[in-house]
């Protein structure tokens, strides 16, 4: 089973992945803010993933998380539109 922890702001809309109850880091996503962004309204984020982290876990977690954030604010989609992801 891998476990991991999640810190962020639903505020700032960002978040760092941790493995397990480590230090270490295996993704940051941030909210990218952008001419598009601000003039139509869409969500973007830059997704860090650092290396032997499988790409889909982590969008994965994004959606789980959008998710999560819908449900308590049942009035617009927090999903993301589009996301950046590097390595």
């Amino acid at each position: 089973m891998t476990l991991i922890k999640i810190n962020g702001s639903w505020l700032e809309r960002s978040c760092v992945v941790y493995a397990g109850a480590s230090s270490t880091i295996v993704a940051q996503i941030h909210k990218k803010h952008t001419v598009q962004s601000i003039a139509f309204g869409k969500t973007n984020f830059l997704v860090t993933v650092y290396s032997n982290v499988n790409y889909a876990f982590i969008v994965a977690l994004i959606v789980i998380l959008g998710e999560i954030n819908q449900d308590s604010k049942s009035d617009s989609s927090s999903i993301p539109d589009d996301f950046l992801v590097m390595s």
